[in-house]
């Protein structure tokens, strides 16, 4: 499928470059120690999103389904996870500001997945990937990692505000963030959410799996399960105030860096071996 003449990777890097316009927006005026105007960033990040989403529609109508299947579709799905949900979180409880990191995050995620050209290499769907279960599994479960990728940046900001208000800085970046207990209630919100997204995607992935058990991948269960565990240990600890603010905003950052890790062995789940799958999926 083509689209004035543009192929897929031209709307994504659009996209993205509408993303880093955001984020130098958003930067000039911090560094000026003046506040941005929030029209314009909405206006920059909403584009972004649009040309995006437009580039993986049209991977998506090639390929003939979600396209989750090697590191840069799995990277660019959730970019735009993240920023669909800042679309929603952001105006909606008046954070802006979060469009500025939200931009970063997907600025520098976005550029490393177009540039690294390893990262999107042709490839062949396993069979298991064929059903719409598996499917539906891959995409919540993704979803849910650009859920944590957002809760890190929130947790980015309450460190950020927390370190203000101990040094007493009511100036440039500390005078536009949002309030510390405002970014608590956040953090917990979306960390509810993400490990509920996440618990639901397993839950689908079990319709098809637990009568196809020799289709389960050793590294996708191990890598899943594990940054399951995390993520819910973490929401225990904070639902029973055994974590301070600060270490839970911490652990939130560190596990979504982890959680980018894991998608190379569960990428490799929805793949197979070009000499043994006969449909070749071209990119």
């Amino acid at each position: 499928m083509n689209f004035l003449n543009f192929d897929e990777r031209t709307f994504i890097g659009l996209g993205i470059l509408l993303y880093c316009g955001a984020f130098a927006y958003g930067l000039i005026p911090l560094i000026r120690k003046r506040k941005h105007r929030k029209l314009l960033m909405l206006s920059l990040v909403t584009g972004g999103l649009a040309l995006q989403t437009l580039g993986l529609y049209i991977r998506g109508m090639d390929l003939g389904r979600c396209p989750l299947g090697n590191p840069f579709e799995k990277v660019q799905f959730i970019v735009w996870s993240a920023i669909l949900l800042y679309m929603v979180v952001g105006p909606a409880f008046r954070m802006s500001l979060l469009g500025f990191f939200s931009s970063g995050l997907a600025a520098i995620l976005g550029a490393a997945s177009l540039l690294i050209e390893s990262w999107d290499q042709p490839y062949q769907r396993a069979a298991s990937a064929t059903s719409g279960w598996v499917e539906t599994h891959a995409a919540l479960a993704v979803f849910s990692y650009g859920i944590f990728g957002i809760l890190a940046l929130t947790s980015l900001m309450y460190l950020l505000q927390n370190h203000g208000l101990k040094r007493k800085r009511f100036t440039g970046l500390f005078s536009v963030l949002p309030s510390i207990v405002q970014l608590d209630q956040m953090n917990r919100r979306l960390l509810f959410t993400g490990v509920a997204v996440l618990t639901v995607s397993f839950a689908v992935g079990g319709v098809y799996y637990r009568s196809h058990l020799s289709d389960v991948e050793g590294a996708k269960l191990i890598t899943t399960v594990a940054l399951w565990l995390a993520y819910s240990g973490l929401f225990l600890l904070q639902r029973t105030n055994r974590l301070a603010a600060k270490k839970f905003a911490f652990s939130c950052i560190v596990l979504f860096l982890l959680a980018l890790i894991t998608l190379w062995p569960v990428t490799s789940s929805g793949m197979a071996n070009p000499d043994t799958t006969p449909t070749q999926m071209q990119p």
